[in-house]
């Protein structure tokens, strides 16, 4: 947060702190600005680590999840197959990563013709 500030730049808020403030306030001032700069940093880290905590919950229903995506890509066909079947061979192992490697291209057309529509 403050890498980027060097030690003139400090030296030259303590000066202006030292003028504005007084000479007699201003460790006080310094002691609260530091305490609340702790307290800021505190409350950050306990906001991170609350957060982490509920992350860890939602990994119960990322297993399920990903399984019905998984069989939605396959479509129907496949997915029954795999379901009624539990088809293991290489061939539906290979065709299972081809599926989670995203949607397949449509075949590419050279050109129209009339025996394509009847």
């Amino acid at each position: 947060m403050f890498s980027s500030i060097g030690w003139g730049e400090i030296f030259f808020i303590l000066i202006i702190g030292l003028i504005v403030i007084g000479p007699e306030r201003l460790p006080s001032v310094v002691e609260d600005v530091r305490a609340a700069i702790y307290a800021a940093k505190k409350a950050i880290n306990n906001a991170k680590a609350e957060l982490n905590g509920e992350l860890e919950e939602f990994d119960e229903f990322k297993k399920p999840i990903d399984t019905v995506s998984r069989y939605a890509a396959m479509g129907p066909k496949r997915a029954m197959a795999k379901v009624l079947f539990e088809d293991d061979t290489p061939a539906a192992q290979q065709q299972d990563e081809q599926v989670r490697s995203g949607p397949r291209k449509p075949p590419e057309r050279k050109g129209f013709s009339w025996e394509d529509v009847t």
